[in-house]
């Protein structure tokens, strides 16, 4: 083998290995960011499971319906209510929106600065008929 085969050679090797490291680098970032995104999506689907259940199991003291006998949910003591019940780890935002006889719930989650991947955000409807407040009184006819 010449010298110019030899050194044709190892800059073939050389780029080759390059370029496949580098082709490692990448795929091992996209794994990354895509077990970022799994684990942010995985804590705020939990909230809002968490927070469903919460709503659900809640007991049926009036507190959360509005007190003029509808059912309807009382933004304001839904939203206390749930912030004792169910602290937020960091990282994450809870927002409550009025909608008809029901709450929009909203969680967002942020990453950290610096973060490569992009803020979350679940929205989810709950309504006082779904979540077994409001059931009818149910009377057998004579």
């Amino acid at each position: 083998m010449s010298l110019t085969e030899l050194m044709v050679a190892s800059l073939l090797l050389a780029g080759t290995a390059t370029s496949g490291l580098h082709v490692w680098g990448q795929a091992s970032l996209a794994a990354h960011v895509g077990w970022l995104k799994e684990e942010q999506l995985e804590s705020v689907e939990l909230q809002l499971l968490a927070s469903q259940r919460w709503l659900s199991a809640a007991g049926y003291g009036f507190e959360l319906l509005t007190a003029n006998g509808s059912c309807r949910f009382d933004l304001a003591a839904v939203s206390r209510s749930a912030d004792m019940a169910l602290p937020l780890p960091q990282g994450l935002e809870r927002h409550w929106q009025a909608y008809g006889a029901g709450l929009w719930l909203e969680i967002e989650a942020h990453p950290p600065k610096g973060s490569l991947v992009e803020p979350l955000r679940r929205r989810q409807l709950l309504t006082p008929a779904g979540t077994g407040w409001c059931r009818p009184s149910l009377r057998a006819q004579p």
